[in-house]
């Protein structure tokens, strides 16, 4: 099993695509995965997103195990 990677707004349009899954190890941090994730799409690192994993906002520090939904969100902007 993997992690389910959904990306929205401008980090949809850098990645390609809404969702991919990914197969890591378990142990894996928010921030270990952020710095994968960069390395895969570099044009991330200009832009500023939380991580929310599982639905719940997240810190570099919080643990991502196997089976996860992560979600990249930039900021929203209100109308």
């Amino acid at each position: 099993m993997g992690i389910n990677i959904l990306y929205f707004g401008m980090l949809a349009e850098i990645s390609g695509q809404a969702n991919e899954i990914w197969t890591i190890n378990d142990g894996l941090s928010v921030g270990d995965l952020k710095k994968l994730i960069l390395e895969k799409y570099p044009a991330m690192g200009e832009k500023k997103f939380k991580v929310a994993v599982n639905q719940q906002i997240a810190d570099d520090q919080t643990f991502v195990s196997t089976q996860s939904e992560v979600a990249l969100l930039p900021p929203f902007a209100g109308g």
